[in-house]
Parts: C-alpha cells; structure tokens; sequence
C-alpha cells in the first residue's frame, strides 16, 4: 500500500486517470497485490492493484479568510507538500489560494534553474521531498523576497530552518517545533494574522519613536559640533583681537523640558498603540529618513536664533537660550504632527497636551526652565523663523520620504 505513482513505477498510467480524477481533494493511496518480497524488502514480480483507501482532510473554517487576509497584505501564498499535486491543487482552490489550478509536481524539476523558472509564475506544489523544500526556500531568498515558512512535520525541518522565519504547530513533531521560531500553542494557521498585526505594530511604532530619539542626537552632536568650530574660531579669532560672544544655547534643565513632551510623552503613546501598516523597507533607513528633516532644521532654527539675536538684535544670553528652546520644541511639535498622521483621537490629543505641554510650562514655570521673557521683537523673530522652517521641515520630509519609497520600490 502506497503512493500509486511509487507503487506501480513504469506502470502507473494504468490508474493515471483514476487517480487525477479521485484525488482532486483526497489524499490517495493505492492497495495493490505483490507476489512477494525479497530479502531486501523489495517487490517481486508486478503489483497488481485492487483498489484505493482515500484519506480527506478537514479543511478549518478559517483557512479561506487567513489566505485572503494575507494577499489583502500583499503576501505571496504558496503551497508546497509531499501529497500528490491534483490533491493539493484542490484543496489550494477551496481555501483561495492564488493560481491553485496551476500545479506543479516537483519530481519534475531536476535542477535549480527548473525551481526557479517554476517558482515565477506557480503557487502549488506536490511531490515535493524535504530537500526540495530548502532548495524551494533557497531560490525565494536568492531571487530577493522574505520567507516565512510554516509547518509541523519532520520533512519540513530543513526548510523552517533556512527560512527566514519559521512557524510550528505544537501538535506537529519535535524536530520541527525545535527548529522553528514560532510555535503555534493552538495549532491553528489562522492565528497568523494577529502575530503579524503585533509584529508589524510593535516595528512600525519602534521606528517612529526611534525618530523621536534620533532627532534629539542628531542635534545635540551636530550643536556640540557647530559650537566646538565655534571655540576654535574664537580662539583663532583672540589671537587677531576678535570674541565670538557665542555660547552653548541649552541649559541641562532646558533640554529636560524639549525631551519630555517632545520625545518622552509621544514615544510612549504612538509605541502602544495598533499599527497594522506592511513593513517596507530597512529599519535605520527608516529611521533616519525620519529624523533627517528635524534635524536639519532644528540646528538651522539654532543658528539663525543666535546669528540673529546677537548680531542683528543685540539680544543677551538668557535671551537667545530660550528662543532656541521654543524653537527646536517647535520643530518636535512638527514632528509629531507628520508622525501622527493620519490623525486619531488618540493622535490628536497628544498633539494637544505636547503643544499644551510646552506652552503652559514655559508660561507657568518660566524662573524652573530658564525661559527668559520675550519682548516683542523676540516674538516677531520667533513667528518667522518658526514660519520659515515648518514649511522647510515638511517640504524637506516630503522630499526625502518620495526618495526612500522609489528607492524601496526598486529595491523589491
């Protein structure tokens, strides 16, 4: 009793059409009768079959809405088992997978360059042994994509572990939950999609509040490096008579205030909350296209501030350190904005108690902060510099954000 095709060998057309035909959903295995067997366990003389045992598999309930949900994601399905193709074809076909009536048997492709030509264009295929299963791994990886393999048996064991993720079932063999990444406690595929939802929110949300951070040191190493030039002019500068009357702008306490409602309090909201949006691209790339704009402007709004302050308005230390504070708050403020979007509730009333936050807390606890009063020509400076560089910030995130995804389109 086996497999028809490795039962009869040369002689399997004589069933070839009942089998296409049974098999369409069934798992079949074909009872034939033998003279006997040698020594060695092999047949003597031909197999004469008498029949077929049928083997159905219960389809979950579930099974077509996983398959939807991930090509919804853009998630490229494919089967591949050791059961017979017309079997697996008809099953692919009811649970909705893309092109299940395309079907490959695997004993057919003899070379690498045969799996990859058939991974192209099929989705399902059987008569696939466990080393093919790897080659099949292999040649997806090779031509560039990202693959999660899943599986509970021993024949699967070296595929999961070349995968570039692996899920077992806890009711599959030990071999495969051993080498798996994941294991299904319940046994069941259709937890898929809320692993991939917690997976995605908890990347998604990382990246945007690394941002938040990034943005911070970005601009604390480019003004630690901006003024370090700064002293070495100025000491340049003594030696033919000439001070620079630059100073550090932010106070230890000052830079207190710009993390806590500009990175702390936004990281904390936008890291919980859901976010089921596809991964696209590489992790610090992601990152640092973010934090690129605010950056950048941050340490322009800095620049400006003292240029203008000391040289054009005769303003005092006291009196620039806290233009440069409202100003590099006002860039997080527009970081936020652009991480925030599209706007929620929950979205919306952080940008109320971040902007809230600020305000009131220079207002209230000016003496705490170091916030120095402003006099009217303070503020006019503030209004425009603030102006100029949110348009600059958001042309300039908008600009870079178009490269990144042309650059992550070709790259897949």
């Amino acid at each position: 009793m086996g497999t028809a095709q490795f039962v009869l060998g040369d002689d399997y057309e004589r069933v070839g059409s009942q089998v296409e035909r049974l098999a369409a959903d069934t798992r079949l295995l074909l009872i034939a009768r033998v003279q006997g067997f040698d020594e060695l366990g092999s047949l003597q003389g031909s197999p004469q079959p008498l029949g077929f045992v049928g083997i159905r598999d219960q389809i979950r309930p579930t099974a077509t809405e996983t398959i939807a949900y991930f090509k919804d994601q853009g998630v490229r399905v494919l089967v591949i088992s050791g059961d017979d193709s017309h079997t697996v074809s008809g099953i692919a076909a009811k649970v909705g997978v893309e092109g299940a009536e395309r079907f490959v048997d695997a004993t057919t492709l003899k070379t690498e360059s045969d799996v990859e030509r058939a991974l192209v264009c099929d989705s399902v295929f059987g008569r696939v042994r466990p080393e093919q299963k790897k080659q099949f791994v292999l040649a997806l990886q090779k031509a560039g994509h990202t693959v999660a393999m899943t599986g509970d048996g021993v024949n699967d064991t070296l595929a999961l572990k070349a995968a570039d993720c692996s899920i077992a079932m806890v009711s599959g063999s030990d071999a495969a939950r051993n080498v798996a990444q994941l294991v299904l406690v319940d046994s069941d595929f259709a937890s898929m999609p809320k692993v991939v939802a917690e997976g995605r929110r908890s990347i998604n949300n990382l990246q945007r509040s690394a941002s938040l951070f990034l943005v911070k040191t970005l601009l604390s190493i480019a003004a630690a490096l901006l003024f370090l030039v700064k002293t070495l002019l100025s000491i340049a500068a003594a030696l033919l008579f000439i001070a620079a009357p630059w100073q550090y702008p932010f106070q230890p306490i000052q830079m207190t205030l710009i993390s806590a409602f500009t990175i702390g309090i936004p990281s904390f909201v936008l890291a919980l909350e859901p976010n089921r949006e596809r991964i696209r691209g590489r992790f610090l790339g992601n990152v640092i296209v973010r934090s690129i704009p605010g950056a950048v402007c941050s340490v322009c709004c800095i620049l400006v501030a003292n240029v203008v302050g000391y040289y054009l308005m005769g303003l005092d230390y006291e009196q620039v350190s806290a233009l440069c504070v409202l100003l590099t708050s006002w860039i997080g403020c527009n970081l936020v904005v652009r991480l925030s979007m599209p706007f929620t509730a929950i979205r919306s009333a952080l940008l109320v108690v971040v902007v809230g936050g600020i305000a009131g807390t220079c207002l209230l606890m000016p003496n705490v902060f170091c916030i120095a009063p402003f006099t009217p020509g303070i503020w006019m400076l503030y209004i425009i510099v603030a102006a100029i560089f949110a348009v600059a910030f958001h042309a300039l995130d908008l600009k870079l954000e178009t490269l990144h995804a042309v650059c992550i389109r070709e790259s897949e």
